[in-house]
């Protein structure tokens, strides 16, 4: 499966759903599932829960890709000061499909594939950060 990496906490973000949009100084023809896997590097997160770092997380549909708009930048996670710069870039739309039992994976740059089995995580918990905080209190 293709794959993505993105930095902490913003990873999390985009496997959960919250974050649909994800800018890019490049783009790419290929439309589809996008298996989104986290930089290097754990980020505390509200809670005390941990957005791990060095790991595959989930997987999305990268439905488009277009030019960076003032509208992106709301569902980008990005800040009004940061529109300038974030015009240079690419507006990436991604839709959720499901989060995964995260394992570790080597981020790379650009594209990549990860040719490993999935598995989605378990309905009982509400996203990955909960599930791996769960494995740690067993």
């Amino acid at each position: 499966m293709k794959a993505l990496s993105i930095k902490q906490p913003w990873a999390s973000l985009v496997a959960a759903g919250h974050k649909t949009v994800e800018c890019r100084t490049w783009k790419t023809a290929y439309r589809g599932p996008l298996l989104i896997c986290s930089s290097r590097g754990d980020v505390e997160i509200n809670d005390g829960l941990i957005a791990p770092g060095g790991m595959a997380l989930g997987v999305v549909e990268l439905v488009d890709i277009r030019p960076m708009t003032k509208a992106d930048l709301e569902p980008a996670y990005l800040p009004e000061i940061w529109y300038d710069d974030a015009l240079k870039g690419f507006a990436w739309h991604v839709k959720k499909l499901y989060e995964i039992k995260p394992f570790p994976v080597k981020g790379k740059l650009n594209l990549f594939t990860v040719d490993t089995e999935l598995e989605k995580l378990p309905p009982q918990f509400k996203d990955h950060c909960v599930y791996l905080a769960s494995l740690k209190q067993s």
